[in-house]
């Protein structure tokens, strides 16, 4: 019996080098996410995919228009798949650009 790249998918280790966000970030934005209505898998995936972003932004492209690409996708899909108000996803994006320019202060 052989295993191999086919039969065992690869996974990042703790000693690969991949993207991440600092650990205050990550404690920062469930705090910000902890004030939506909506809760669940769902949402969880969009956090998830949303810090992803955040640390997937190098520091060689400009900080602000990788954090606003990222910040307007995770509003689009809030809106479109857990139906979130406008009202409280203006709230929510306000947060959101609050921690954002905090990571680029501390970068």
């Amino acid at each position: 019996m052989t295993t191999g790249p086919a039969e065992v998918p690869a996974h990042p280790t703790t000693t690969e080098d991949v993207p991440a966000t600092p650990g205050w970030v990550e404690s920062s934005v469930e705090a910000a996410f902890a004030t939506l209505p909506c809760r669940g898998p769902g949402v969880t995936v969009l956090r998830n995919a949303y810090l992803d972003c955040l640390a997937g932004v190098s520091r060689t492209e400009d900080l602000d228009a990788g954090h606003d690409r990222c910040r307007q996708a995770l509003l689009t899909a809030l809106a479109a798949k857990e139906g979130v108000r406008p009202d409280l996803l203006r709230a929510f994006e306000t947060k959101l650009e609050a921690l954002e320019a905090e990571i680029s202060a501390r970068i």
